[in-house]
């Protein structure tokens, strides 16, 4: 039988290594050549799968060459989840919200040991790799060209079951405070992934009672897959008129913006903000002085550089949960309705788990999700165990 040839896995591995988050990371812990050359082994590499993937049914080699490669791409994808798992660890770690009760997963030894460990698989993976690109010619497999679609982010909305949500009643109420200001145009939520950005703008955007009477009209702009000011306007005209924008100009395109917003006090929120560039924004910005004194932009972004770009000199750097938000979140997710009650000793592991999660509420629903319905006092160890608790996309 055939082994399926991994495009797709060793694509978003491609992503991956190509993406600035993996950059940084590179630099942070000196692999950045290493990513690199791993990087182009397995770009050659992917150029041929098409090719390799006809012979198998005549060649066993063939067949065991494809075997070997899903091997190393599914052991090299692990390697990158836990470099990000551990970077993640690192910029909660630095919010220094458990100063002196960390776990003992930062300890300098245990991070040297992380080093060491993950480099000696970088080279294992990096020599598989090479061996099995060396095989290219003996099979005389030929490059395709092949034509991907991009793989985007998740798209955000608006909605948000404000009953679900956990430990941000503080962070809404400063949240709304600011917005209810006048003298601020803009205002931006920054802090690292997972923390719950979107989140807060989703129950300050929901607000009924303070933020549904102070504004006109609200809309909500996701930009997760880039800052293009045609597209972004495009959205905005979108969430205000019933007009099929899809093949207007960005001349017809703001004047329908101008003919909706003019005169109206509004809410925009731009939703996972990356964009460092001061030339499209400035070009945005423009677009959006039509409103009534009042009118806010509300930013999520991780970036505080991308809050100073858009002249937002004064962010609100959300914080980790606090200790007890975390376990009532962990515990609402983890157990059945009371059944923590009859189950201390996992009350007791459970705590302890939390600890570990540093506050961030991404990481905290992954591992309770993870734990649900578990109740074997041996799953929950080898979770609080494991050096792989938080092997996540944040």
């Amino acid at each position: 039988m055939a082994e399926q040839i991994p495009f797709t896995i060793a694509e978003n591995l491609l992503m991956k290594l190509g993406s600035t988050a993996f950059q940084e990371i590179g630099l942070m812990y000196g692999i950045r050549k290493e990513l690199s050359k791993l990087e182009d082994t397995l770009s050659t590499i992917k150029a041929v799968l098409l090719d390799a993937g006809e012979p198998q049914e005549r060649n066993r080699a063939v067949s065991t060459w494809v075997r070997r490669l899903k091997e190393v791409v599914n052991d090299a994808d692990q390697l990158l989840d836990d470099f990000a798992a551990e970077d993640l660890r690192r910029k909660t770690h630095t919010q220094g919200r458990f100063v002196g009760q960390v776990s003992d997963f930062f300890s300098s030894s245990n991070h040297i040991a992380f080093r060491v460990k993950t480099g000696h698989r970088m080279k294992d993976i990096r020599e598989r790799l090479d061996e099995i690109a060396k095989d290219i010619s003996m099979f005389k497999f030929v490059p395709r060209v092949v034509q991907v679609e991009n793989r985007k982010k998740s798209e955000t909305h608006s909605f948000v079951l404000a009953s679900e949500i956990v430990g941000r009643e503080k962070d809404k109420e400063k949240m709304i405070g600011l917005l209810m200001q006048e003298h601020l145009s803009m205002v931006a939520i920054v802090g690292i992934g997972g923390l719950g950005k979107t989140t807060l703008a989703q129950l300050v955007y929901n607000d009924h009672e303070k933020v549904g009477k102070h504004f006109d009209i609200k809309m909500w702009v996701c930009v997760s897959n880039g800052f293009e000011v045609k597209a972004v306007v495009k959205n905005i005209v979108k969430a205000t008129t019933n007009t099929n924008v899809n093949n207007l100009e960005l001349d017809q395109l703001q004047k329908l913006l101008r003919k909706s917003l003019e005169g109206k006090r509004y809410l925009l929120v731009l939703d996972d903000v990356s964009n460092e560039d001061p030339g499209k924004w400035d070009q945005l910005r423009l677009l959006l002085t039509i409103g009534a004194h009042g009118s806010k932009i509300l930013v999520t972004t991780r970036s505080a550089r991308v809050a100073s770009v858009m002249g937002i000199n004064s962010p609100y750097n959300l914080e980790p949960l606090g200790e007890e938000s975390s376990w009532d979140l962990f515990r609402s997710l983890a157990f059945k309705g009371g059944e923590e009650k009859a189950r201390p000793n996992l009350v007791k592991i459970g705590k302890e788990i939390v600890k570990s999660c540093n506050g961030v509420p991404q990481v905290i629903r992954h591992v309770a999700r993870m734990l649900h319905c578990k109740t074997e006092e041996s799953q929950w160890l080898y979770v609080k165990n494991s050096k792989n608790v938080m092997s996540m996309d944040a």
